[in-house]
């Protein structure tokens, strides 16, 4: 499909014509030689900024200008209401295969089930293989209480802290058994980060292990949700933390007015984020010969930045930035 032709069709998706939802594309490419292409997104919460469709366009022109193999985004995507079908199937139109990771904020409205079922999603962590290369999604959306694995639903996790953000038993020994029985160079998605001290899955230690075990497949683990733009390497494996296309999370501490009085309404969180002027996305490409770039998008803070308003620059060691890095990872092709 030719730009002009793909703008078209986006014209029409935007302006309200409901396509039919698809499901996820689980397909198998055994070619090897090939190199293999994808952009990806993170959060871009459409539901709490006034401007997530136009942020969501830019990215999708980039992908079929580049004709890459697929797209996948790593949660905090959109809830499920009439008003985000034009924002889904804007997603939804890609020529290529789509992908869909579960964010904690997903389930703020609906049950994990019901968010799934918007979104076409049939599994809530799985596997797919494009060129050689296998891909495996993961749900860290679980509470563990009084001894039981519970979805996350309808905002019930918004709990103490040590009760959320785990994997269950029967998604690690499905992890495990994809490991175990294929060699294939993989990749780790999931929306919460599997390294992080603070913000990371709560039994990430057991998953960290396992990987370890077969780092020699592992090419690089990634994740949302943290907004945050950071690379860490431990015990053999990279995990990659992709920002937030549209904002960094300020909280009340921080919160400057940078709207009207119309959005500020409409969108009520609006004082307590610092947006990126740009839409934040990468563009990853994965070579038979044992490299993967990542080409992110560099961006400028809306103004007034958070640091005007007093923010650190660094949260918990990490430097709070208005883009995506590029990187450059070597794995054993």
């Amino acid at each position: 499909m030719k730009r002009k032709e793909f703008i078209q069709q986006l014209m029409t998706v935007t302006g309200g014509f409901v396509l039919p939802a698809t499901q996820l594309h689980f397909c198998t490419d055994s070619n090897g030689e090939e190199d293999l292409h994808f952009g990806i997104v993170a959060d871009v919460h459409q539901d709490l900024i006034p401007d997530g469709m136009q942020r969501l366009e830019r990215f999708m022109i980039e992908a079929e200008e580049r004709s890459v193999d697929f797209i996948l985004q790593l949660g905090d995507f959109c809830m499920a209401s009439d008003k985000n079908k034009a924002f889904l199937n804007l997603w939804n139109a890609y020529q290529n295969p789509t992908y869909h990771v579960l964010g904690n904020h997903d389930m703020d409205l609906q049950s994990k089930p019901e968010i799934m079922e918007y979104w076409g999603m049939p599994k809530s962590y799985y596997s797919f293989q494009q060129k050689g290369i296998r891909f495996i999604v993961l749900d860290a959306n679980f509470l563990y209480q009084d001894g039981q694995f519970v979805d996350y639903k309808k905002a019930n996790f918004y709990v103490d802290d040590q009760f959320r953000t785990f994997v269950d038993p029967t998604q690690i020994e499905w992890l495990s058994d994809q490991l175990e029985t294929s060699r294939m160079p993989t990749i780790i998605f999931s929306h919460q980060s599997l390294w992080h001290y603070q913000w990371g899955i709560k039994n990430r230690l057991e998953i960290q292990h396992l990987l370890e075990k077969h780092q020699d497949q592992i090419i690089c683990c990634m994740n949302g949700h943290n907004h945050q733009d950071y690379h860490h390497h431990q015990n053999g494996i990279d995990y990659l933390e992709i920002n937030s296309m549209s904002y960094y999370w300020v909280g009340e501490a921080y919160q400057t007015i940078r709207y009207s009085d119309e959005l500020r309404k409409a969108y009520k969180w609006l004082d307590h984020i610092a947006p990126y002027q740009d839409p934040l996305y990468a563009f990853v490409r994965i070579q038979s010969s044992g490299t993967m770039t990542i080409e992110g998008v560099r961006s400028q803070w809306m103004l007034p930045s958070p640091f005007e308003a007093g923010m650190p620059e660094q949260v918990v060691g990490m430097a709070v930035k208005a883009q995506i890095s590029d990187y450059e990872l070597q794995w054993k092709g």
